[in-house]
């Protein structure tokens, strides 16, 4: 089955399945870095809301082998997991006190979304971009977020600086940031699959002084991954005020910052022992191979200096 057909078949069989009093609509929808996907709104006759499903990975799905009436109730599971958030009647309120303590920041890249930035409010930052978006609602199944565009703020009358402000104060209390070493990851990822730190007595240390960086295996560099407790567009955590400062204080050093995604960052002391162009070299690849386009955040480096607290860009 060809996926212009696979979408109508799941779209016609929805309508069956929800009957009249839901609308949906199939639509293409720009996200980040000009990655399009398809999307199905569906859309309570009576609600302001109308959550987006995205049916290219159910295609995909569809074609290992999942069958239709799976992906259905699949889909009417995750639509029934998102109800409306309950200060929401007649679409986003007009009145900005009432948003104020949902306005939360990401952080992306800035040339590779030209076209998705032309409708949004955001500040520059080195080569990224600080976007703006509204928390609505969370469940088990996630979050419900929609991004603040230029119109949101004419209606609102407020500067997008103002958006900054509020943004950094709001977005560090509800997703606090979190900084664990490489191993802890490891170790939190292995318990879940049935295995025991204490069965192999390996003992895990993450200060910088233990550790002797290399630029000969990636594997010697003391790394630390940075996010937020969610793992939800956690790269901008680099934003959090004194996150970086107090981590550089505590390890004596300046941070090399390596952006593995959208998501988190791997940070690294700084050591004349590890070159640059090394590691800039390993963004890439990763980026190349591991990483969805989607998802990707740089293709460089990053230095954080203690002296001036500051980011810098650093490229080969």
């Amino acid at each position: 089955m060809i996926y212009a057909t696979f979408m109508e078949m799941v779209s016609q069989q929805l309508r069956e399945k929800l009957g009249p009093e839901y609308r949906l609509e199939l639509h293409q929808i720009l996200k980040n870095n000009g990655v399009r996907l398809d999307g199905l709104s569906i859309r309570r006759t009576d609600a302001a809301l109308a959550p987006t499903i995205y049916l290219n990975s159910y295609y995909e799905q569809y074609q290992g082998g999942l069958g239709i009436d799976e992906i259905i109730e699949d889909i009417l599971r995750l639509f029934a997991d998102y109800p409306a958030p309950g200060f929401l009647t007649d679409g986003l309120p007009e009145q900005f006190d009432q948003v104020r303590s949902r306005i939360m920041l990401r952080l992306i890249h800035a040339e590779m979304n030209r076209e998705l930035l032309s409708d949004l409010p955001f500040i520059p930052y080195l080569d990224l971009a600080i976007v703006f978006y509204l928390f609505l609602e969370s469940s088990d199944a996630g979050q419900m977020t929609t991004l603040i565009r230029n119109d949101n703020i004419r209606i609102w009358n407020i500067k997008k600086e103002n958006l900054l402000r509020i943004a950094l104060d709001n977005t560090p209390q509800r997703y606090p940031a979190r900084i664990r070493s490489i191993e802890d990851v490891i170790w939190d990822m292995a318990k879940k699959h049935g295995f025991d730190n204490n069965q192999t007595g390996k003992e895990t240390d993450t200060h910088f002084e233990n550790d002797s960086p290399s630029e000969s295996s990636a594997n010697e560099l003391p790394l630390y991954l940075l996010s937020n407790i969610s793992g939800i567009y956690g790269a901008a955590c680099i934003l959090y005020p004194r996150i970086l400062k107090d981590f550089a204080d505590e390890l004596e050093r300046d941070l090399f910052i390596i952006p593995s995604s959208i998501h988190e960052v791997l940070i690294t002391p700084q050591t004349d022992e590890v070159s640059t162009e090394y590691l800039n070299q390993m963004v890439q690849n990763v980026n190349h191979t591991e990483v969805s386009l989607e998802d990707q955040l740089s293709d460089h480096i990053y230095l954080y200096t203690r002296a001036d607290d500051r980011i810098h860009m650093i490229h080969n």
